[in-house]
């Protein structure tokens, strides 16, 4: 089955193959970790048995998702040059956007069915992140806000963080060889998130984030100072290493995002 989707603006044009497999609709959600408790702070400690160590209380973490897609096979290691949106790869996609409570530990229903084949098991995800076309390079959409406070040995740092995908993550180059190489559509596509999930007539998928991977090797001593606290920026021309590291965690297709059907 061929499936275009055009939802909210996100445009992607991919393959869902049968492979003797029937093709279905199916319930989707996000959530934050299962212990979180909706409406609570999220307490916990960075980086446990480290020097990077914090005690980070999250009062607010909000995550935008564009879209989910399962895919069949593995990306091809060391293959730099590929295109975003691989056709005849993809077993299930859900393509209506959601601001995802990380804080909550509740299924959030995409806004609308997601659709795929019962067959073959999908073995990768993708979370895209975008608020619209996936190549648009001006995309303004908050994809992650975060605010807190994080404490260690009496130094207590209250922050605030907003990280964007856009103009601001388009690095130019003057080598020829390089120009096109690291599209804006591939800072947005979190993967290859290892799964094992084959789509059933009954169920859903369930997607789980959990922030406290967002802060691996953020040292909050080194925040820069904004008004009356501190701050994450999302200017890409500054270097400090707790602004660097959490975008490079939102990107990482480690342990922040998990996979599962829920019978």
């Amino acid at each position: 089955m061929r499936a275009s989707a055009l939802v909210t603006g996100l445009f992607c044009i991919s393959c869902v193959g049968t492979t003797g497999g029937e093709v279905i609709t199916f319930q989707a959600a996000a959530s934050g970790p299962e212990d979180a408790q909706a409406g609570q702070p999220l307490a916990f400690v960075s980086d446990l048995g480290t020097e990077l160590g914090w005690n980070v209380t999250l009062t607010t973490a909000k995550l935008h998702v564009g879209a989910v897609y399962l895919n069949r096979s593995m990306p091809v290691s060391g293959v730099q040059n590929t295109s975003c949106i691989l056709p005849d790869t993809y077993l299930g996609q859900v393509t209506s956007g959601l601001d995802v409570d990380l804080l909550s530990p509740e299924p959030q229903p995409f806004p609308t069915l997601g659709e795929g084949a019962t067959m073959p098991p999908a073995i990768v995800a993708q979370v895209w992140l975008t608020g619209g076309r996936i190549d648009r390079q001006d995309d303004v959409t908050p994809i992650l806000q975060i605010e807190g406070t994080a404490e260690k040995d009496g130094d207590r740092k209250p922050f605030t963080g907003t990280i964007t995908i856009g103009t601001n993550r388009i690095q130019t180059s003057t080598d020829a060889t390089q120009i096109g190489a690291d599209p804006i559509c591939k800072k947005r596509i979190v993967t290859p998130i290892p799964v094992s999930i084959q789509l059933q007539k009954t169920g859903s998928l369930l997607l789980r984030i959990n922030p406290r991977f967002l802060f691996i090797n953020v040292d909050f001593s080194a925040l820069p100072a904004f008004g009356d606290g501190f701050g994450f920026t999302d200017d890409v021309t500054r270097t400090d290493q707790p602004s660097k590291n959490l975008y490079n965690n939102l990107r990482a297709a480690g342990a922040l995002y998990t996979f599962e059907w829920v019978p």
